[in-house]
C-alpha cells in the first residue's frame, strides 16, 4: 500500500516530465545502477529506481534486471502480477524496434 500511495503522489517517477521515449538497447543499458535503474518488460521500459525501496524481494532482485530486458526474470517469479498498473507512473516508453534492413535488388 505504501507504494500505491507513493506512486499516486503526483511526483515525476520517470524523471522525464511526462515525455515518453523510444528507448534503444544502448540507452536501456546505460540505466543499470541503483540510483538510475531502468528495465524492460514485454517491450515497455520502466524506471524502477523509485520502486527499489518498495519491492518485496528487495533491491537485489530488481537489480538483476537493471539495464536489460527483464521479461524472463519477471515471468519466473511473478507472471501473475499486474505490473502495468503497478508501474504505470514509472513508464519511460517503448523499446525501439530495429528499422527493417534495406532490400537491395541487382538488375539482371
Amino acid at each position: 500500500m505504501d507504494w500505491i500511495r507513493f506512486a499516486k503522489s503526483g511526483k515525476d517517477l520517470t524523471g522525464l516530465r511526462g515525455r515518453l521515449l523510444e528507448v534503444t538497447p544502448d540507452e536501456l543499458q546505460r540505466h543499470n545502477r541503483r540510483e538510475d535503474c531502468w528495465t524492460c518488460i514485454r517491450g515497455m521500459v520502466y524506471n524502477v529506481t523509485p520502486y527499489m525501496d518498495y519491492h518485496p524481494g528487495g533491491e537485489e532482485e530488481l537489480m538483476k534486471a537493471a539495464g536489460i530486458d527483464g521479461t524472463d526474470l519477471f515471468d519466473q517469479v511473478h507472471r501473475w502480477v499486474n505490473y502495468e498498473s503497478m508501474l504505470k507512473e514509472c513508464l519511460v516508453g517503448r523499446m525501439a524496434t530495429k528499422p527493417a534492413a534495406a532490400s537491395w535488388h541487382l538488375a539482371s
